[in-house]
């Protein structure tokens, strides 16, 4: 297993840990919402780089690896966009900072920012873009 597979597991198991932040959690979808689901979170591997300044602290093989968790919540008659999505950018924010080493996988997890995109399918969807960067000690390889 890879360090991105490693914070990418850890990442989507703390997130469907009952109860889930949402009706969907996934990893990699491309499709944010299924028919009948209201809310939905993604998993994404954004970027891994080697952490040369930690190096001393953390020893040769410290890795920051970057994941997009997007949070898509879709607006019912009547409700605003963001005022749908706030939940769901609240749920995934209270559980992966509940324990930022995702249960000892990582040294850490970090938010790095949030961005927004509305109506991101067509049907009234908000989404609410986290990414994070996860401050992680592989073995004597990337993997």
């Amino acid at each position: 297993m890879s360090i991105v597979d490693a914070v990418m597991a850890a990442a989507v198991a703390a997130l469907q840990a009952g109860p889930a932040v949402a009706a969907q959690v996934e990893r990699g979808r491309w499709r944010p919402l299924a028919g009948a689901a209201t809310t939905a979170v993604v998993v994404r591997p954004v970027q891994a780089d080697r952490e040369t300044a930690a190096m001393a602290f953390a020893g040769p093989d410290a890795w920051a690896v970057r994941i997009g968790v997007e949070c898509y919540a879709r607006a019912a008659a009547g409700v605003a966009a963001d005022v749908a999505l706030d939940p769901v950018l609240q749920a995934v924010y209270a559980r992966l900072m509940a324990d930022p080493t995702l249960g000892g996988v990582l040294r850490g997890l970090e938010p790095l920012s949030l961005a927004f995109d509305f109506d991101a399918d067509g049907e009234k969807t908000a989404c609410g873009i986290f990414i994070f960067t996860a401050r992680v000690n592989s073995g004597p390889s990337f993997n």
